[in-house]
C-alpha cells in the first residue's frame, strides 16, 4: 500500500488527450512554515456555510509544545474584504493524549462540531478526536476515542459524520496486521463513544487498506474503495449493508480493478452525481501507468459497469490523481495530480463532458514549486458558488513548506 510520509515508514504502510493549460487565475492564500505556525498540510480543505476554510498540517510550529514540533495543526483560514486571507490556528497537538499527526481531511457535524484523526506516530494508534467552538472564538479539543492496534485497529484515516453522535471511519491496521477495517463510533452518552467494528479485510478478493473515506446513499449503505486487493490485487470500489436485524454489515464487491487499462489503487474514496453514478480517482495504472478518472454506472441488474473517463499520460496533464473530485453546479469534474504537469509538481485540472459523452482534460494550473509542489493527496478540492477552487499543497511555497491555494476562473 502507497505510504503516507516517512514519519509511519515503518508502520507500513481515453477518453480524449488533454487540451494544453488555459488562463486561469492562480492565487496564494497561505505560506505555511511562517512564525507560529505549521506545516505540511497533508489533507485538503473543507468550507464552512459562511467561506471559512478548515484544514489540518501534519507539523506543528516551532515552540509547540509538542517535541520536535511533529504533532500538527488544526488551522481556519478567512476571508478579509481586501481579498487577502488570515490564518487561525484553532489547535495545536501536543503528542500527549491527543497523539499526533493528523493527515486526513477534517467533518462538520450540523452544530459545527469539527470531527478528525490522528495517526499516531511510532508506538502508537492514533486517535478520534473533536473541536468544539466556543462563545468567544477559541475551540476546545476533546479526545474521543484511542485506538489500541488490537480488534479496534489502528491508524485511523478520514472521518465521515453520519448524523449527531455517529461517525464512520476506516484503519489501517487491525490487530496487528496491515489489512484495514471500517469502524463506527457512536455515542449512547454524553460523556462516552463506543467503537465498534463493521468490516475486517484481509487483503484478499474483499480488497485491503480502506484509505478513502466512506459516503452514504440515501438509504444509509456505505460506499469506499481499498487501494489493495481485490481479484488483481490493484484494489477495489465496495459498498457496505446493514442487516435488517441489526447483527452487522454485509459487504458487496461493485469493482475490482485490473490495472490497466481501467487504473489501479483507488485512494482517495467517491463521490455522488445526481443520477446515481460514482465516480473517482486511481493513483495508478490506466494505458499509461500514470492513473485515471474512472465512473461505475449502476445497473438495473445490480451490476456496475465501470468506464475510464480520462487516462493520464504523466505529462503535462498530470500524473498520478491520488486526491478525491468535486463538481461544479455545470457538471464538471475537478481534481488534482501529484506529479506531471509543465513543472513536474502536479496539476489542477478539469474535465468536462463533450455532446458526444466523452470527457475533455484541461490543465488549470501547474505547480513550479515557487507557488506549492505535490497538491494534497488526500480530500478534494473545495469549489465555491462562484466556481473558484481552493486546495493544498504539501510542499512549495515561500517556505518550501506548503500552501493554501486560490484557482479562480
Amino acid at each position: 500500500m502507497k505510504l503516507l510520509r516517512p514519519l509511519w515508514l515503518a508502520l507500513a504502510m481515453t477518453a480524449i488527450m488533454a487540451t494544453g493549460a488555459v488562463a486561469q487565475t492562480f492565487k496564494v492564500l497561505h505560506n505555511f512554515g511562517g512564525p507560529g505556525d505549521g506545516w505540511s498540510p497533508f489533507a485538503g480543505l473543507v468550507a464552512s456555510a459562511d467561506g471559512q476554510l478548515y484544514g489540518v498540517t501534519i507539523y506543528g510550529a516551532v515552540g509547540s509544545p509538542c517535541p520536535l514540533s511533529e504533532c500538527g495543526t488544526v488551522f481556519k483560514l478567512s476571508p478579509n474584504r481586501d481579498g487577502s486571507w488570515t490564518e487561525t490556528l484553532l489547535y495545536q497537538f501536543t503528542g500527549g493524549l491527543d497523539q499526533s499527526q493528523p493527515v486526513f481531511p477534517v467533518a462538520f457535524d450540523s452544530r459545527g462540531n469539527l470531527y478528525g484523526t490522528t495517526q499516531g506516530n511510532i508506538g502508537e494508534y492514533g486517535t478520534v478526536w473533536e473541536l468544539t467552538p466556543n462563545g468567544d472564538g477559541t475551540w476546545s479539543q476533546k479526545t474521543l476515542y484511542t485506538f489500541t492496534g488490537g480488534t479496534d485497529g489502528g491508524q485511523p484515516f478520514g472521518i465521515a459524520v453520519a448524523g449527531i453522535g455517529r461517525l464512520y471511519g476506516s484503519t489501517y491496521r487491525y490487530n496487528g496486521n496491515y489489512t484495514g477495517a471500517v469502524f463506527s463510533l457512536a455515542q449512547p452518552s454524553v460523556r462516552n463513544w463506543v467503537e465498534n467494528v463493521v468490516h475486517l479485510y484481509g487483503n484478499g478478493s474483499d480488497g485491503g487498506g480502506p484509505v478513502g473515506k466512506v459516503i452514504f446513499d440515501a438509504a444509509g449503505n456505505m460506499y469506499g474503495t481499498t487501494y489493495e486487493g481485490g481479484l488483481s490485487g490493484n484494489g477495489t470500489v465496495y459498498k457496505l449493508s446493514a442487516n435488517a436485524d441489526g447483527s452487522g454489515w454485509n459487504e458487496t464487491i461493485l469493482y475490482s480493478f485490473a490495472g490497466s487499462p481501467d487504473g489501479a489503487h483507488p485512494y482517495a474514496g467517491l463521490l455522488w452525481d445526481s443520477a446515481g453514478n460514482l465516480y473517482g480517482t486511481t493513483e495508478q495504472g490506466g494505458t499509461h501507468a500514470a492513473g485515471t478518472v474512472f465512473m461505475l454506472a449502476p445497473n438495473p441488474d445490480g451490476r456496475w459497469i465501470e468506464s475510464v473517463l480520462y487516462t493520464f499520460t504523466g505529462q503535462n496533464d498530470g500524473a498520478n490523481p491520488d486526491a478525491g473530485l468535486a463538481f461544479d453546479s455545470s457538471g464538471n469534474l475537478y481534481g488534482t495530480t501529484t506529479g506531471g504537469g509543465a513543472g513536474s509538481r502536479g496539476t489542477v485540472f478539469k474535465l468536462s463532458r463533450s455532446v458526444g459523452g466523452q470527457w475533455t482534460e484541461t490543465v488549470l494550473h501547474s505547480f513550479d514549486l515557487q507557488d506549492g509542489s505535490d497538491p494534497s493527496n488526500l480530500g478534494s478540492l473545495v469549489v465555491d458558488a462562484a466556481g473558484n477552487l481552493y486546495g493544498t499543497t504539501i510542499d512549495g511555497g515561500q517556505y518550501g513548506l506548503g500552501v493554501v491555494f486560490e484557482v479562480s476562473p
